[in-house]
């Protein structure tokens, strides 16, 4: 993919521009903008994992606002009318052509609470380790590899993708950061 020119925008089919005016306990009058998502019910971000090998399942989608790739979990938005677990199931099956099995889903949380007016929901998802993926149905503005990762592996793996040039997502990173200060402390996040 390749970038011709990048303009501003006031508004799109996918987001507002906004300015919230608002008094602190101070008394101040004060402003914020923020980017308010539309079009969209709900986010999804996908947390997928191979059920006897704890194995993670990444992405390494471009992304053009970077002009790079980013590693990270399969997210997406909900269609209209649909469900957060339609949504997770259906993205996870056209993003890696992998499908599996819901075991849990957060409540809304927000991403980047300073500048975006969006929630989303993380899903876990379980995957058969013998599950063999389907063809990706990738839109035309996706362009994505899929990786199946040992936890062992994750900060080789992210070593590597940074290397390349690659940015890493921060629910890949937390996760990985968590894990690895929790066997540094001798306790284990487990399966």
């Amino acid at each position: 993919m390749k970038i011709i020119k990048i303009k501003e925008c006031r508004e799109s089919r996918w987001f507002k521009p906004k300015q919230i005016v608002y008094t602190n306990d101070r008394g101040g009058d004060l402003r914020w903008d923020y980017i308010e998502r539309t079009g969209s019910a709900a986010s999804v971000i996908i947390v997928p994992r191979f059920r006897n090998s704890g194995d993670y399942l990444l992405i390494r989608q471009y992304r053009v606002i970077f002009d790079t790739y980013v590693i990270g979990f399969p997210a997406g938005i909900t269609d209209e009318n649909e469900t957060v677990e339609s949504a997770a199931l259906r993205e996870l099956q056209e993003e890696t052509g992998y499908s599996g099995k819901i075991r849990q889903i957060s409540p809304p949380i927000t991403i980047n609470s300073a500048l975006v007016r969006e929630t989303a929901c993380c899903v876990l998802i379980e995957i058969d380790d013998d599950a063999v993926p389907a063809p990706q149905e990738l839109e035309d503005s996706e362009e994505i590899e899929v990786f199946r990762i040992e936890e062992s592996k994750l900060a080789s793996f992210f070593e590597r993708a940074t290397e390349r040039g690659d940015l890493i997502s921060a629910g890949p990173w937390f996760i990985h950061m968590t894990d690895s200060w929790l066997k540094d402390c001798g306790r284990s996040t487990g399966k």
